[in-house]
C-alpha cells in the first residue's frame, strides 16, 4: 500500500490513544480496495484508483473522528462566519497536542527506517482487525434483531445489549410525567425562578477549585448527579422547559411538544405568570426560537437596553452583567400586580469564546474569573430577594459544561460528545423566605429534569412557606431517578454498571474514556 500504510498507522495510533474512533469494517474494505491488484491492461486504472482513494480516505478519516457528522458540520458552517477572528484562532490552537504530534513524528521516522526490512503492509492489515477484538465491534446487526433483544442488566455489554438498554430506557421514560395541582388559596404566594447557566458542569467547578464557593453552601438542596442530557444550549433549554415528562430522544425535541410536558405552560395554568429574561440577544443558533417554539415559553424577553455590557460573546455580540439584569428584572417584578411569577433566566457569561472587551485573553484562560464572578452575582441576587420580603423558589441548573479541560476523546471546549464531564451539572434549589437549614440537603441519586418538576409540584401543592409546610426531607422522598443517558444529533453516551459507553454515528458501542 506504500504511503497509505502511514494513513492507517496514524489512525490506529490515534485510536488506541483514545483520540478518535475506528470503523473496522469500513477501514478493512478501504484497505482491500487499495490492495486490489491491477495487472496487465488494467494497470492504467491506477491513477483513477488514486483519484478515488484520496477523497475517500479523507472522508473516512473524518468519519472515524469524534467530530460531528460532515452533513451537520456543513449545515452549521454559516454559523462560523459569526465567530470573531480571535475566537477562531483560539479554537485552531486547541487541536495542537505536542505529545501526540511528537508520537506521530516518531512513527513516521520508524516507518521510513523499517519499510525496506519489514513487510509493513502485512502488519497494518493485521492491526486493522485488532480494534474489533479490543472494543467488541461486530458485523452489522439487523435492526429487527436489536429491537427483539431484551434488556438484561446483568448481561455482557455487547452492542446488542447496550442498544436494548437504550431502547428500554426511552420506552420507560415515555410513560413518565408530573402533574401540577393549583396552590391552596390560603397559602402565601411565591415566585419560581429558573436560572439556567450555560457552560457549567461539576467538572468545571472542580477544575477551577470553586466547589467550596459560599453560594453552593447557601442552597437548601443540591443535586450532585444531575444529568442535563445534552451538551448544547438549545437542546438543554428545551429539555428543561419540557421537564414535566420523562427524557425523550434527541430527535423528539424538534417534534411538536406534548402539552403536559411544558413546565411553564403547566405553571401558567395554575396561576404563575411566565416571564423570560436573558443576558444576551438569544439569536445565535436560534436559541430564542427554541425557547419559544419548542420549549413553549412565549413570553416577551425582558428589555435589557441600557444595562451595562460585561463581556463580548464569541460572535461579537454584547453580554450584559448578570446581577444588573436580574436586579433590574426583580425591580420590575416588585412593581407588577401578578401574584405569582415563573421566570426563566438564561446566561451565557461562561460560554466558550467570551472575552473581556478590549482584552486579548483567551476565553479558557479567564473562565475561573468569570465563574467566580457569576457565582458572586447569584449570591448577591439571593440577598436582594431576601431583602424584599417576598418568597421565592430559585432553581439554578447548569445547561451543560464548558469542557474546560476536555478529555482524550475531544479537545477542551468541544462538546460534540455529551460526556459525563459535560452533562453532569450543578443543580441547586434555594427557598427564599425559609430559615437556613445549616447547609444543603444533598440528592446524590441519578436524576434529571423530571425530579425538579416533581419537587416543584410538591412545593406548589404543599407550600414550603406556609403553616402546613412539610420538613424539607419529606419533599425529597420518592423523587424520580433517571439513569444516565446523554445525546446529541448522532452521539449517545450511556452508563452501565458505572462504566460509560458511546455510540457515535453508525458505529457500534465502545467504552468511553473519561480520563482528562
Amino acid at each position: 500500500m506504500g504511503l497509505w500504510n502511514l494513513y492507517f498507522i496514524t489512525k490506529l495510533y490515534l485510536h488506541f490513544g483514545h483520540y478518535m474512533g475506528f470503523h473496522v469494517w469500513l477501514n478493512l474494505v478501504f484497505a482491500l480496495f487499495l490492495l486490489l491488484p491491477l495487472p496487465g491492461r488494467y494497470a492504467r486504472l491506477k491513477p483513477v484508483r488514486l483519484a478515488l482513494a484520496i477523497p475517500a480516505g479523507i472522508l473516512l478519516f473524518y468519519h472515524d473522528t469524534w467530530l460531528p457528522p460532515l452533513s451537520r458540520a456543513l449545515s452549521q458552517s454559516s454559523q462560523l462566519e459569526g465567530f470573531t477572528f480571535h475566537y477562531l484562532l483560539e479554537l485552531v490552537g486547541r487541536f495542537f497536542n505536542p505529545l501526540v504530534v511528537a508520537g506521530l513524528l516518531l512513527l513516521v521516522v520508524f516507518y521510513f527506517l523499517a519499510r525496506k526490512k519489514l513487510r509493513i503492509t502485512s502488519f497494518v492489515m493485521v492491526a486493522i482487525l485488532v480494534p474489533m477484538f479490543s472494543t467488541g465491534e461486530q458485523p452489522p446487526v439487523a435492526e429487527a434483531q436489536v429491537a427483539a433483544a431484551p434488556d438484561n442488566a446483568s448481561a455482557a455489554p455487547t452492542s446488542v445489549n447496550l442498544t436494548a438498554q437504550l431502547n428500554a430506557f426511552y420506552q420507560n421514560e415515555s410513560g413518565r410525567s408530573v402533574s401540577f395541582l393549583p396552590p391552596a388559596k390560603t397559602d402565601a404566594p411565591f415566585d419560581i425562578i429558573f436560572l439556567q447557566i450555560c457552560s457549567l458542569s461539576w467538572d468545571d467547578v472542580d477544575f477551577t477549585k470553586l466547589r467550596d464557593n459560599p453560594l453552593f453552601k447557601r442552597f437548601d438542596i443540591v443535586f450532585t448527579d444531575f444529568n442535563s442530557a445534552a451538551s448544547y444550549s438549545g437542546p438543554a433549554a428545551i429539555r428543561l422547559l419540557r421537564g414535566s415528562c420523562g427524557q425523550p430522544r434527541h430527535k423528539s425535541l424538534y417534534d411538536p411538544p406534548q402539552a403536559q410536558c411544558l413546565t411553564f405552560d403547566n405553571l401558567q395554568k395554575i396561576g404563575f405568570t411566565p416571564e423570560l429574561a436573558m443576558n444576551h440577544d438569544g439569536q445565535y443558533g436560534g436559541f430564542l426560537n427554541d425557547v419559544r417554539e419548542r420549549g413553549g415559553l412565549q413570553a416577551t424577553p425582558f428589555n435589557t437596553a441600557g444595562l451595562p455590557t460585561y463581556l463580548q460573546a464569541f460572535d461579537g455580540s454584547p453580554i450584559h452583567d448578570d446581577y444588573a439584569v436580574l436586579a433590574q428584572w426583580w425591580k420590575q417584578r416588585l412593581q407588577s400586580p401578578n401574584r405569582r411569577v415563573a421566570l426563566y433566566y438564561n446566561t451565557i457569561s461562561l460560554h466558550d469564546g467570551d472575552r473581556y472587551p478590549g482584552r486579548s485573553s483567551g476565553s479558557m484562560e479567564i473562565y475561573p474569573q468569570r465563574l467566580s464572578r457569576l457565582l458572586d452575582d447569584i449570591d448577591r441576587f439571593f440577598s436582594l430577594l431576601q431583602a424584599s420580603g417576598r418568597k421565592a423558589v430559585v432553581i439554578l441548573v447548569g445547561e451543560h459544561g464548558a469542557s474546560i479541560r476536555g478529555d482524550k476523546m475531544q479537545i477542551a471546549g468541544l462538546r460534540e460528545i455529551p460526556s459525563p464531564r459535560i452533562t453532569t451539572v450543578p443543580v441547586g434549589i434555594k427557598l427564599i423566605g425559609v430559615p437556613d437549614h445549616g447547609g444543603p440537603l444533598v440528592v446524590s441519586q441519578p436524576t434529571s429534569y423530571l425530579a425538579v418538576s416533581k419537587l416543584l409540584s410538591e412545593f406548589v401543592a404543599i407550600s414550603p412557606f406556609g403553616k402546613s409546610a412539610s420538613a424539607l426531607d419529606d419533599y425529597l422522598r420518592d423523587l424520580p431517578a433517571t439513569d444516565f443517558v446523554s445525546e446529541n444529533d448522532d452521539v449517545v453516551v450511556m452508563r452501565r454498571d458505572n462504566q460509560y459507553y458511546i455510540r457515535s454515528k453508525d458505529a457500534d458501542w465502545v467504552n468511553y474514556d473519561t480520563a482528562p
